[in-house]
């Protein structure tokens, strides 16, 4: 009787573009940003992003449009939050428990990003210089550039919809 080996493969197609945005700015102010320089109709969404690396779940804020002439949509979103976080110490200390301020990243490879555009489009009609171009040319973004996504280590946090 022969033997069968099952092959698990990790790999999802993923085939969207992403780039990363440096900028000490709102997360609504850069949407309003993209939206007029972009052409764009980024909107809030009502639900968040979740992950869960602790108990205490982080979420992150998203903007998304879905142009339907170009079949491709937008997602923005933070890469960085803080979560409140109750520590309660054995110890006799003054307070019984204190709250911490905890920083939470969405792609913990790239800590020094302010926002991620994840941009999933069905076919190739998406102009990538042209919009790295533009973004560049905003001056309250520092910089904008592609990300390589099959260097990401969390490259799962990327699938949703």
């Amino acid at each position: 009787m022969g033997t069968f080996k099952l092959v698990l493969e990790d790999d999802f197609g993923y085939d969207f573009t992403l780039i990363a945005i440096h900028g000490a700015i709102e997360s609504y102010y850069l949407a309003y940003l993209l939206n007029k320089h972009l052409n764009l109709r980024l909107k809030r969404s009502r639900t968040n992003l979740t992950i869960s690396h602790d108990v205490i779940p982080a979420e992150f804020p998203v903007y998304e449009y879905h142009n339907e002439k170009q079949y491709a949509t937008y997602h923005l979103f933070s890469n960085l939050t803080k979560i409140k976080k109750e520590r309660t110490d054995t110890h006799s200390s003054l307070f019984e428990s204190e709250t911490a301020i905890e920083r939470r990243f969405f792609l913990e490879d790239l800590p020094r990003v302010d926002y991620l555009l994840k941009v999933s489009e069905e076919g190739s009609g998406f102009a990538q210089t042209k919009t790295l171009k533009e973004l560049n040319q905003i001056p309250q973004i520092v910089t904008a550039y592609t990300v390589d996504i099959k260097q990401l280590k969390t490259k799962e946090n990327l699938i949703f919809e």
